[in-house]
């Protein structure tokens, strides 16, 4: 019985390898799906190197490159075409490229270059291991969670693409009801939707997370917004603040669901093993539980945070601005979602052994047990 399982679970691996292989090789031929030009490089010749140094003494090393390429669609299919490629040793922003590399072009006038990199030949198969594994390792609930995850995906979508036609329309609105519809989607998908612990969960997340985004709103009222640079946001095309309260919202949310999955499944564990038990025991087991994730999951939240404004942060720093300056522009609209997210995180704990107790007693009045 068990050899057989272990050949089902091989037989299962293979298959995810034969899609990958099979995705690989698709992807690598289907510049006929495209509108936009794509070649592939044919050949690379270095033509020349230099240091360049700013005024603040950074030094980078900077590479030019013919580069030659043939065009894989459009009408001007199997042309070879040339141009000078300039990368850095960085490669934050320019990257060097290499022969079999497929690319996006551009034309201007009479001259062509590279426009991005084509990189769905790689992360489509690697996607397809991820949820392979996924699937072949978690059965039946990594299946739902996979679900969830492509529903959520598209309601995304649809509340961007709402938010694109809706003139005038206020996007933290549109999110809230996102983050509603997101919420009940993922959890009953994944823990199913007659399950008491699922309306429990919900319950929880939608209170804290409302509370936690009120004190946020009244204190950026009451302040009125002082020390909120709201104009440093990159990108934005609408008002900024319905925007910032958008991607906070988010990211409370998150964060919130994370904590109160945990601690509430294992209040109902607890409620199993001890169904006569009272406010005072919920209180403690609750507390307990909370402090044991609150600790990680904020500090996880801040490491998340400083992870993605490090390149900019020593960017400000290496060109000649104090650190005030660089928290200023790059740090204090992150550090201000990252405490509403901690407020968050906090209140879930109340709220999830008020919403716990709640239905305990009411299924104990169901059950005609009298604590």
């Amino acid at each position: 019985m068990q050899q057989k399982n272990t050949s089902h679970i091989i037989l299962k691996f293979l298959v995810v390898f034969i899609l990958m292989v099979a995705s690989f090789f698709l992807l690598r031929n289907n510049a006929s799906w495209y509108q936009e030009p794509i070649g592939e490089v044919t050949s690379v010749k270095q033509l020349s190197s230099q240091t360049l140094q700013d005024q603040y003494g950074n030094k980078i090393k900077q590479h030019d490159e013919r580069v030659r390429v043939k065009i894989l669609n459009t009408e001007k299919k199997d042309q070879s075409i040339s141009f000078k490629n300039t990368y850095d040793d960085a490669m934050a922003i320019t990257q060097p490229l290499h022969r079999h590399d497929q690319v996006f072009l551009s034309k201007s006038e009479n001259s062509w270059g590279l426009k991005n990199f084509k990189r769905d030949t790689f992360w489509i198969p690697i996607l397809i291991l991820v949820i392979g594994v996924l699937l072949i390792t978690t059965g039946k609930a990594g299946m739902m969670m996979t679900i969830s995850l492509f529903v959520n995906v598209a309601l995304f979508i649809i509340t961007i693409y709402l938010n694109l036609i809706t003139k005038d329309a206020n996007i933290f609105w549109l999110f809230i009801l996102f983050s509603l519809i997101a919420s009940a989607v993922t959890l009953m998908f994944v823990m199913g939707a007659k399950n008491r612990l699922t309306w429990t969960v919900l319950l929880t997340v939608m209170t804290s997370t409302t509370v936690a985004m009120l004190i946020g709103v009244l204190v950026f009222n009451v302040t009125n917004g002082k020390g909120l640079h709201f104009e440093l946001m990159s990108f934005i095309t609408q008002l900024p603040q319905p925007m910032f309260l958008s991607m906070t919202l988010v990211g409370v949310l998150g964060a919130v669901m994370d904590e109160a999955t945990d601690m509430i499944a294992t209040l109902f564990s607890v409620e199993r093993e001890h169904p006569n038990m009272g406010l005072k025991e919920l209180l403690v087991t609750g507390r307990h539980v909370g402090q044991e994730i609150f600790g990680a999951l904020s500090n996880t939240l801040f490491l998340i945070f400083i992870a993605e404004q490090i390149p900019m942060a020593v960017l400000y720093l290496r060109n000649g601005n104090n650190w005030g300056f660089t928290y200023t522009m790059n740090l204090s609209l992150g550090m201000i979602q990252t405490l509403i997210s901690a407020i968050g995180i906090v209140l879930t704990v109340p709220a999830g052994i008020f919403w716990v107790w709640i239905l305990h007693k009411r299924q104990q009045k169901k059950a005609g047990i009298q604590s």
